[in-house]
C-alpha cells in the first residue's frame, strides 16, 4: 500500500498554487511544512489563505478564531462582514472576468450551454430579488429539490446574496423524505422542476414535491422551473423569479449560516448541518486551492447531485478560483459508458471528480473505453474507500498515468474534508497525503491514545476548522452527543483509519468495523480480496452477531457480468479471503446478490445489509437509490444454505 505510483512533475512542485503560497510565505518543506505550521499556528495560516483564496470583507474580523468557548463552539473570523456571492461572483466580474465561463452545463439528451460569470451574477441577483417578493429576508430558508443544472447553481448564489439559506435536497427523494426535512427546516419557498430523467427514464419530481407539501405546512410559495411542462394548481414558475428587480449582495456576519444539508443517520430523524459565509468560503477555498489546485483556466466537473456537499463544495471553490463548473443532469454511462469519456473531452475537463463505485461500475462494464480525456490533469475522489484495483484502473485506464488522485475524506458537517491527496506529493494507491491544511488530526484507539503506524484507529480532530458545522439545527444536544459524546476535546469522525509512513489511509466507518474473535479488521481490506476473484463484480462485508465468536463475516458478492456464483465460485472466495487475511477471518457466508444497497452517490450501506440479515431497524432509507435492492438481500440469505 505504500508503493509510490505517480510522482509530481516540476509543473507540479513550482507552479502549483501551493508552490506560490509557500514561496510567498517562507515555508520551506513544501507541503507538510505548511501543515504543521497551520495546526501549530492556525491564525497565521487562515489569515493568510483567505487572502490568497480572495476572500472579500465589507467589515474585516477582528481576529481569526475565538475558542473560549472549547472546540465545539469556536466562533470563525469574529466581528467579521462579508457575503460569500461577493467573492465568488462580484470579485470576478469586478476584475474585469464576467465573460469568462462559470457554468457548462449539458443534460442527458444532449441539450447544454454555458453560462458567464457576468450573467451567473445578474441571473443570481434578479433571482433573490424574486425571492425578496415571495418575502424571503434575511435568515429565511428556501428548499431545493432540484437536478443538477443552471437553476441549481443559479439558486445557490441567490440565496447566498439575500442572506438567505439554502436547504438542498437529492433530486432522488421520494416524498417522505422532501417532507420529513421540510418539517425539520421549516423553508418559505420550495423550488422544484417538474422532472428529471436518467437513463431515459423520466422521474417526476414536481408530484413528489407536491405530496410531500400535503404533509407540511411551513412552505408558502411553489416554485417550478418554467422550461418544464406543470399540470398542476397555479404556481410561481422560475421565469416570475429571474424577472424581478435585482437584489444587492447583503453585508452578513460571517457566522451567518448559508446552507442547511441534512445528512442521514443509522437512526432516527436525519441530522441538519449548518455551514456559514465565513466559515465554508474559506475551508473549501483551501481544499480547491491546494489540494484540486483549481486555476482560473480550469473546468471542473464532479459527478454529484445538488443535494450532496459535494455540489456547493465545487460551486463555491471553483469560482472562488475563477474556473468553471461542468454540471451534467442525467446517467453518466447513458446511452453507453463511453458517454463520460465524450462528455469530458467535449468540454475540455481539466479537473473531474467521482466515488470509487463509478470507477468500479465502469471498469466492470467494459474495459475497451477511449483514451484517456485529453485536457485532464487532476483527477479527484470522495465517497469511501479504494480498492487496489479500481485505483490502478481510474489512475492508470481513466487518467491515463499522467493525473495525480487526490482524494478526499471529509463529510457533510465537515464543510469539506479531514483528508486529501496534495498535488506536490508522490502518491501510492488508495493513500492521503495526510490532513488538510489547518487539520489536527490523529488517529486515536477507544482510550484516547495515539495507536501506533501501521494499526487501525478511529480518526480525531483536537481542534476546530473553519468548515464545521455551526451545530445540528435546532439540536445543540444531539450535535454535542453525535462528534463529542465519548471525547469532549475532540470530533469524533467515526472513520477507520491508519499510518504508513507519512501517508494515511481509510478504511471504513466505526460502525462498519467487523470484530472475529476479538480481532478487528475494517469491511475494505475483505471487500478487495473478494473482488480479486474473477466471478466477483461488486461485494460488501459486514459482522453478524454470532454466540461464540462475537461477530462473523459475511460477504456479499454481485456476480461479474450476470455469470455463475454457485458453491464453488463461493468456496473459492472463503479461500481467498482467509489466504489474504488469515483463516480467522476466513468468512462464514458468501452470498450471491443481483445489487447492493447503495446511496445516489456511490456509498455501500452496509448497516442495512446488517439490518437485513439481523431484523434490526434499518432507520432512515430517504438516502437508498435502490431500495428493491432490500427484498432480493433477504430473499438470498434466506435461500443461500450455511457454508
Amino acid at each position: 500500500m505504500n508503493a509510490y505510483a505517480w510522482y509530481p512533475s516540476r509543473e507540479h512542485t513550482e507552479h502549483s498554487n501551493i508552490a506560490a503560497f509557500c514561496r510567498e510565505h517562507g515555508v520551506d518543506g513544501g507541503y507538510r511544512a505548511l501543515h504543521a505550521r497551520s495546526v501549530a499556528d492556525p491564525e497565521w495560516f487562515w489569515e493568510r489563505a483567505v487572502r490568497d483564496i480572495g476572500i472579500v470583507w465589507q467589515v474585516p474580523p477582528r481576529r481569526v478564531r475565538d475558542d473560549s468557548g472549547g472546540i465545539a463552539f469556536t466562533r470563525w473570523f469574529p466581528g467579521g462582514r462579508t457575503n460569500l456571492v461577493g467573492s465568488c461572483l462580484d470579485r470576478q466580474v469586478r476584475q474585469g472576468r464576467g465573460d469568462a465561463p462559470a457554468l457548462r452545463w449539458e443534460r442527458e439528451d444532449g441539450a447544454r450551454g454555458v453560462l458567464t460569470y457576468g450573467e451567473v451574477a445578474t441571473d443570481s441577483a434578479r433571482v433573490a430579488g424574486g425571492l425578496r417578493e415571495l418575502g424571503v429576508t434575511v435568515g429565511d430558508r428556501v428548499a431545493a429539490y432540484l437536478p443538477p443544472g443552471p437553476e441549481a447553481f443559479v439558486l445557490l448564489f441567490a440565496c447566498a446574496r439575500i442572506g438567505a439559506v439554502l436547504v438542498p435536497l437529492f433530486s432522488g427523494f421520494g416524498a417522505e423524505a422532501i417532507a420529513v426535512r421540510l418539517a425539520d427546516a421549516e423553508p418559505r419557498v420550495l423550488v422544484t422542476a417538474t422532472a428529471s430523467v436518467r437513463h431515459g427514464r423520466r422521474h417526476d419530481m414536481e408530484s413528489a414535491a407536491r405530496r410531500a407539501l400535503e404533509n407540511v405546512s411551513c412552505v408558502r410559495h411553489l416554485v417550478v422551473l418554467p422550461d418544464r411542462t406543470s399540470t398542476g394548481p397555479a404556481h410561481t414558475t422560475w421565469q416570475d423569479l429571474a424577472a424581478a428587480e435585482p437584489a444587492g449582495t447583503v453585508s452578513l456576519a460571517a457566522d451567518t449560516p448559508f446552507l442547511l444539508l441534512h445528512t442521514s443517520g443509522t437512526t432516527g430523524r436525519p441530522k441538519g448541518a449548518v455551514h456559514t459565509h465565513g466559515g465554508f468560503p474559506a475551508q473549501v477555498g483551501s481544499e480547491t486551492r491546494y489540494n484540486l489546485d483549481l486555476r482560473p483556466d480550469d473546468v471542473v466537473c464532479w459527478v454529484t447531485d445538488p443535494g450532496w456537499i459535494m455540489f456547493p463544495l465545487v460551486a463555491v471553490g471553483a469560482t472562488l478560483a475563477g474556473a468553471c463548473v461542468l454540471t451534467y443532469e442525467g446517467a453518466i454511462d447513458h446511452p453507453d459508458s463511453a458517454r463520460l469519456w465524450r462528455l469530458l473531452d467535449e468540454h475540455e475537463v481539466t479537473v473531474f471528480g467521482s466515488s470509487p463505485s463509478l470507477s468500479r461500475a465502469l471498469m466492470g462494464r467494459d474495459r475497451r473505453h477511449p483514451e484517456a480525456p485529453a485536457r485532464l490533469r487532476i483527477l479527484g475522489s470522495t465517497g469511501e474507500p479504494w480498492t487496489e484495483e479500481a485505483w490502478h484502473w481510474y489512475f492508470a485506464e481513466f487518467g491515463g498515468k499522467r493525473c495525480p488522485v487526490i482524494n478526499i475524506c471529509g463529510g457533510t458537517e465537515v464543510g469539506g474534508s479531514l483528508l486529501a491527496s496534495a498535488p506536490t506529493l508522490p502518491q501510492s494507491p488508495c493513500g492521503f497525503a495526510g490532513p488538510c491544511l489547518g487539520i489536527d488530526a490523529a488517529v486515536e484507539d477507544a482510550s484516547g491514545a495515539e495507536v501506533p503506524e501501521g494499526q487501525v484507529g478511529e480518526l480525531v480532530v483536537r481542534q476546530s476548522w473553519p468548515g464545521m458545522t455551526l451545530g445540528l439545527w435546532r439540536s445543540r444536544a444531539r450535535f454535542a452527543q453525535a462528534y463529542f459524546g465519548r471525547r469532549p476535546d475532540r470530533w469524533s469522525h467515526g472513520d477507520l483509519v491508519s499510518r504508513i509512513g507519512e501517508e494515511w489511509f481509510v478504511h471504513g466507518r466505526l460502525d462498519d468495523v467487523i470484530k472475529v474473535a476479538g480481532k478487528r479488521l475494517g469491511p475494505t481490506e475483505v471487500e478487495e480480496a473478494v473482488l480479486g476473484d474473477p466471478a466477483v463484480g461488486e461485494a460488501a462485508a459486514v459482522g453478524i452477531p454470532h454466540p461464540v465468536k462475537g461477530e462473523a463475516l459475511w460477504c456479499f458478492a454481485v456476480p461479474a457480468a450476470d455469470g455463475p456464483l454457485g458453491v464453488p465460485e463461493r468456496e473459492r472466495i472463503r479461500a481467498r479471503v482467509a489466504d489474504a487475511l488469515g483463516s480467522a477471518f476466513r468468512p462464514s457466508r458468501v452470498i450471491a446478490v443481483p445489487q447492493l444497497p447503495r446511496t445516489r452517490n456511490g456509498k455501500v450501506m452496509r448497516r442495512l445489509i446488517r439490518d437485513v440479515v439481523t431484523g434490526g431497524e434499518p432507520g432512515d432509507l430517504s438516502t437508498l437509490v435502490n431500495p428493491e435492492s432490500l427484498d432480493a438481500l433477504r430473499t438470498a440469505v434466506q435461500h443461500t444454505p450455511d457454508q
